[in-house]
């Protein structure tokens, strides 16, 4: 994790990472919600609020046009390759900043400052960078690690709950993949009972837990595929909402994808049917409900898009419990169904 820094201050993080960047050469990406911090952000450096590419909220932004708002501010700037570009946002501007970075002159500085739950957990980490293309989330893109990722847990007293628990679910997934004790404390977590520093502790877990993966396997080979699960079922769910322009965050989506592929794990590999149901239960509580029966042809089409396939059929990554997984499992389409029938 040496390019990830916990703080309570960014603002005094980003003066001692940028103090040798000349004011011209400093590049920011935010949207119209998060440009507002940047004043105080960078209160302590020397910037030019020319050099701030602003972008629009929502999922139907997270677009070319958009990757082409930043490069066209970078090129008439003059950014070079030893310029930095500073990502301020969620996970639409920390993977739209972070492709334009990766791609402008080939390759220039990036440094991401993830100010929802979601980019701090997983989003902002582990390189991924990319925009949606032809109806499909995340179809173009790149790996590229940024040179720092700043966590500051203060930003999340801005979110409303809504935002919260789309971020939380991600460290659900996280529990999943690691051990029951962990799983347990996050299902057990709440506004009313858990303080402040134990979720700051829960976020270095959960980013500890991706770290740990991503390092392991940079560029997606192998076991890095864990990490989308939920992820097959929830991309394709994100994707029917946006076709019909209804309101679904995307930790609302990959929530139901998680039901989904544990039940998954539980035909497939005998996933603890127990946990599968307190999973279930959980997520039926807190995130909303979405029609997927009326979808089911929609929804499998596009899970046959998914970038794990290799073969004829839907790739999925599934437990066998809590902290033990597997990659590369084809499922057929009857089976498929079932379980979006169980969400």
């Amino acid at each position: 994790m040496e390019n990830i820094i916990f703080t309570t201050d960014s603002s005094i993080v980003l003066a001692g990472l940028l103090g040798g960047v000349r004011h011209e050469q400093l590049f920011i990406v935010a949207d119209k919600h998060t440009v507002g911090f940047c004043d105080k952000l960078f209160e302590k450096v020397d910037w030019v609020p020319s050099h701030v590419t602003v972008l629009d909220c929502g999922e139907e932004n997270k677009s070319l046009e958009s990757v082409t708002k930043i490069w066209t501010i970078l090129s008439k700037r003059g950014a070079r390759r030893s310029s930095i570009l500073v990502c301020v946002g969620g996970g639409m501007v920390t993977d739209l900043g972070g492709f334009a970075a990766s791609t402008f002159k080939r390759g220039m500085r990036c440094i991401h400052v993830p100010t929802t739950l979601l980019a701090q957990v997983d989003a902002s980490m582990g390189g991924k960078t990319g925009f949606n293309f032809n109806g499909l989330k995340n179809e173009i893109g790149t790996f590229s690690i940024p040179e720092k990722v700043i966590i500051d847990i203060n930003f999340l007293q801005t979110l409303p709950v809504r935002e919260r628990m789309s971020g939380f679910v991600e460290m659900i997934k996280h529990g999943l993949l690691s051990d029951r004790e962990h799983l347990d404390s996050l299902l057990a977590c709440s506004d009313e009972h858990t303080t402040r520093e134990d979720f700051l502790e829960l976020i270095r877990y959960s980013v500890a837990i991706k770290d740990k993966i991503v390092s392991l396997d940079p560029r997606e080979q192998g076991i890095r595929k864990v990490l989308n699960f939920g992820h097959t079922v929830g991309h394709a769910v994100e994707s029917v909402a946006m076709m019909r322009k209804e309101s679904l965050l995307h930790g609302e989506a990959i929530a139901l994808g998680l039901v989904a592929e544990l039940y998954l794990s539980v035909k497939v590999k005998g996933f603890p049917n127990e946990i599968y149901m307190r999973v279930r239960d959980f997520i039926k509580r807190y995130y909303p409900n979405y029609p997927l029966m009326n979808h089911v042809d929609t929804l499998y089409e596009l899970m046959l898009h998914d970038k794990k396939n290799d073969r004829k059929g839907v790739n999925f990554s599934l437990l066998s419990d809590v902290g033990e997984f597997s990659i590369d499992n084809y499922c057929s389409k009857e089976l498929v169904v079932e379980a979006l029938s169980q969400v």
